[in-house]
């Protein structure tokens, strides 16, 4: 098992709880292949709204590391 290479723009959704309620939210980051990820969004679903700005920042950054580290690993990533 290995680290996938997520290089681009990608979305994926997560439940995000706080002590007076959950929502349901897709994060969209980008990955420069060079070590920058940028946050691009959060946006509630099903409503839409965005609530980027709304968040914890280093959450949403351990959520999408998190994110990368489960993706599927392919040989190909690593030039084998």
């Amino acid at each position: 098992m290995g680290t996938a290479s997520m290089f681009g723009k990608h979305t994926f959704d997560v439940e995000l709880d706080c002590p007076w309620m959950t929502a349901d939210v897709w994060v969209t980051f980008t990955n420069d292949g060079e070590g920058l990820v940028t946050l691009e969004s959060v946006v509630t679903r099903p409503h839409q709204l965005d609530i980027t700005n709304l968040v914890n920042q280093d959450y949403l950054f351990d959520l999408i590391g998190e994110f990368v580290s489960n993706a599927d690993y392919h040989e190909s990533d690593h030039g084998n």
